[in-house]
């Protein structure tokens, strides 16, 4: 009876719970690449063969869309507190050795704790505007990327194994952790209603797409500058150029992502960027690639989440949930086929994937209009 009664949490209790859990799923989110180049060096083994090590987010992202409805009827405050836990402990993990069976089972308790934060987020934050605040929620998660490269860079010059840098993202998920429950907004009661399934397929799919890109420079941006012949420390050090273009960006997001003419100037940008990296053959022409496409990058997962919650007659744990299927998607499929086109045709060729996902998007996008 007592959840039955409970008073809406005030909006600033929900927002300040929001940040402290995207501030850690930010950290860690950006950690993916520069840890998938450390410890495949650590260990002496090839890079694709470890990067099932950061798709345990992906994983988690399905795992949290097919449980998703049922879970969040415990409440998103809930579901948020108990994903920092688990993610605290997997980061950890994760940090402290590069044995695969401890650092193993901590990439699939943070791939499924960041995937539990992503799928309580639009939950709490939904309502009108929510494109908005999604933007700014996220990017509170890209402010707090942009520490994770250079942390692993630092450490790498210094000679210390960089893994140690998830170490920094635990003490905002124990935050998070101990932050009283709050609660989303209150719905109307529409769940006996038919899901709307054309639309809902139509903004996963848009989902999908914009979160393939991202990932594609999330994981694999940092191997892509090593190629050039920089040192790994240095590499995951300019690498911190695509946080800093993707906080920027989802930042001033907010002022244009209501636009009709959004996501085709996000996509075109993107396009630019991918192109430079995939002609860069300097470590300053590839950051500058890298950089270029993180501004475009950086408002389509907003946009199109936003658009995901607004559609008419889904109810918010079914839209966090299909938009949680649609990421973990897009984390499982994107990374593992830039994989695979390094062993055959080189990575350098290979980042041009990001650009005919684009223009689907454009197409989807300029259709739901």
């Amino acid at each position: 009876m007592a959840a039955d009664t409970a008073v809406e949490a005030p909006d600033r209790a929900v927002g300040r719970v929001v940040v402290l859990a995207q501030a850690g799923l930010g950290f860690l989110v950006s950690s993916f690449g520069p840890y998938l180049a450390g410890i495949a060096a650590e260990l002496d083994r090839p890079r694709g063969g470890l990067v099932w090590l950061t798709m345990m987010f992906g994983a988690g992202l399905v795992l949290a869309a097919a449980t998703g409805p049922a879970v969040l009827r415990a409440g998103a405050g809930r579901v948020l507190r108990a994903a920092c836990a688990a993610t605290a402990v997997g980061a950890v993990a994760m940090a402290v050795t590069p044995d695969l069976a401890v650092a193993g089972p901590g990439s699939v308790l943070v791939g499924v704790g960041c995937a539990a934060i992503a799928l309580a987020t639009p939950s709490l934050l939904r309502g009108p505007g929510a494109a908005k605040r999604i933007t700014i929620a996220v990017g509170t998660a890209s402010a707090s990327g942009v520490l994770a490269p250079l942390a692993f860079g630092a450490l790498e010059t210094a000679g210390t194994a960089g893994r140690w840098a998830i170490l920094a993202a635990v003490p905002a998920l124990v935050a998070g952790t101990v932050h009283r429950t709050v609660r989303g907004p209150v719905e109307a009661e529409v769940e006996r209603g038919r899901i709307p399934v054309g639309p809902a397929s139509l903004g996963w799919l848009r989902i999908v797409l914009s979160v393939a890109c991202e990932f594609c420079f999330v994981v694999w941006a940092v191997a892509r500058l090593a190629d050039t012949g920089v040192a790994l420390g240095t590499a995951s050090a300019l690498g911190a150029s695509f946080g800093i273009g993707m906080a920027a960006g989802r930042f001033v997001g907010p002022r244009f992502v209501d636009r009709p003419w959004a996501v085709g100037a996000a996509a075109s940008v993107t396009i630019a960027g991918t192109v430079l990296v995939y002609l860069g053959q300097d470590p300053v022409t590839v950051t500058a690639g890298i950089a270029l496409a993180s501004l475009g990058i950086a408002p389509l997962y907003p946009i199109m989440l936003g658009r995901m919650v607004g559609i008419e007659g889904l109810t918010s744990r079914h839209s966090a949930s299909i938009a949680s299927l649609a990421s973990g998607t897009a984390i499982l499929a994107a990374p593992a086929a830039l994989a695979w086109l390094d062993g055959q045709i080189g990575l350098r060729e290979a980042f041009l994937l990001p650009a005919p996902l684009l223009l689907v998007l454009m197409l989807l996008a300029r259709r739901a209009h």
